[in-house]
């Protein structure tokens, strides 16, 4: 696979109705899988994509962008059928819908961001030393479990190997370890060469959600701050007692704060 062609993505669904779009975060492919199968989404058809370079999939041969990435997400959609989707992000997967409300709007009805990842600029030079210079120095290394260990728990804190652990098992927390090799080696750096400022934003027209945990890092708290102020209608929501890992540790909490907003985008 290269460039020149789209990245085709693996993907599960149930249900009917308006379509919820759950791109997952990178490090690994499991981060919305708790949140898939929650009642609160049962009135919509909710589509769970597998990115390329995750789930086992080698990935691109060619290191993929933001736009490649958000791109090959628009052509699923299109292939199913799905004319408009409400996009739910994680961290990277944020920027790539932010991405593709820019090249595609659409095809975006809405965006649920938790905790978009932003790094670039002021904010991320704050606080990179704290997880991402040690995480990306492991990674380099040939340590993955080294970087796959700092970088979560620097989001998500001393508790985030139990928390994974609980939901995925061992073979699910060793199989997480091994996705995260690409994480490092392609999504990283695509996320630092990712551009988007006011005058993107500017352009992003649909109907924004902006989610942060109440107990998250302080760049996220940023990052959502920031964020929500450059998109022209966007609002904040803060989930309270969760983290970065929201959407995986409080998957019923975070279905029935998308429901809701996707509801509240049809009056």
């Amino acid at each position: 696979m290269n460039l020149g062609e789209p990245m085709r993505l693996r993907y599960d669904e149930r249900g009917t109705g308006e379509v919820v779009y759950l791109v997952h975060a990178g490090m690994h492919s499991a981060w919305f899988g708790p949140l898939f199968d929650e009642p609160a989404l049962d009135p919509f058809r909710v589509i769970r994509p597998i990115r390329p370079g995750y789930g086992g999939d080698p990935g691109p041969d060619e290191k993929a962008s933001i736009a490649a990435h958000a791109r090959s997400c628009g052509e699923l959609l299109r292939e199913l059928g799905v004319e408009r989707a409400h996009w739910v992000g994680h961290s990277s997967s944020c920027c790539m819908g932010l991405q593709l409300a820019l090249d595609s709007p659409d095809l975006v009805a809405s965006l649920i961001l938790f905790e978009p990842a932003r790094p670039s600029g002021k904010v991320r030079e704050a606080h990179s030393g704290t997880y991402v210079a040690p995480a990306m120095k492991a990674a380099a290394q040939g340590d993955i479990a080294g970087a796959f260990d700092a970088f979560l728990r620097g989001v998500g804190g001393d508790g985030y190997r139990e928390q994974l652990h609980k939901v995925l098992g061992d073979e699910g927390l060793a199989a997480a370890e091994r996705e995260s090799a690409y994480f490092f080696a392609d999504e990283m750096p695509a996320l630092g060469a990712w551009s988007f400022g006011p005058d993107e934003a500017a352009r992003v027209t649909a109907p924004a959600l902006v989610v942060r945990g109440a107990e998250t890092h302080p760049l996220f708290q940023d990052n959502v701050e920031i964020l929500a102020g450059m998109l022209p209608n966007a609002r904040i929501a803060t989930l309270p007692g969760v983290t970065h890992l929201a959407p995986f540790t409080h998957p019923a909490l975070a279905a029935t704060t998308i429901a809701e907003f996707v509801s509240s985008t049809k009056s």
